[in-house]
């Protein structure tokens, strides 16, 4: 257990000090305790106001501010600016190359279809990929068959493909060929 000594206060002084005290804290040491942890904390001692620490904590700011300002100004400068005049210089070009005559001189008469044709083209193109997916689903059934479910003891469980050497190549002259 902590011991306890006496120190000699003024009366006022006692009475502040114990009203203070009811606010903050059970005892009167955890008080004492908190307001030295306080004055350590933040460098201070009791004689220095908070008034101009607040002010130069204030211009440190705001140095920081300007200072991030003049960083922003200069990556719109820098970057933005030039990268716009870019954008702008290319979409001129765009411009003067998408003339009508020289767009119907390279590429001639524009081929109309009627909405039938261009739904049984779309039609095809989707049977041939849904075709495709059979396969490729067909295929992969295939290789997850070949797969062995390895235990180990002392670490994790794992997969194993047995697949022959030729039976590999056909499988990514298949995948090389569906890819094209």
């Amino acid at each position: 257990m902590d011991d306890f000594n006496t120190i000699l206060l003024k009366k006022k002084t006692i009475d502040k000090f114990k009203k203070y005290s009811k606010k903050t804290s059970p005892s009167y040491s955890e008080t004492l305790d908190f307001m030295i942890a306080f004055f350590e904390d933040n460098n201070l001692s009791p004689y220095d106001t908070l008034g101009p620490n607040n002010i130069s904590f204030t211009n440190t700011l705001n140095k920081r501010m300007d200072a991030i300002v003049s960083i922003l100004r200069n990556v719109e400068e820098t970057q933005l600016k030039s990268t716009k005049k870019l954008l702008e210089s290319l979409f001129d070009e765009m411009e003067t190359v998408q003339n009508p005559s020289v767009a119907e001189n390279e590429f001639g008469e524009p081929n109309i279809i009627t909405e039938n044709e261009e739904l049984a083209y779309y039609r095809d193109a989707d049977s041939k990929n849904n075709e495709k997916l059979t396969q490729i689903r067909y295929r992969l059934g295939d290789i997850l068959k070949n797969m062995r479910l390895v235990k180990n003891t002392f670490s994790a469980n794992h997969y194993s493909l047995k697949l022959t050497v030729e039976q590999y190549n056909t499988i990514n002259e298949k995948l090389e060929e569906d890819a094209l």
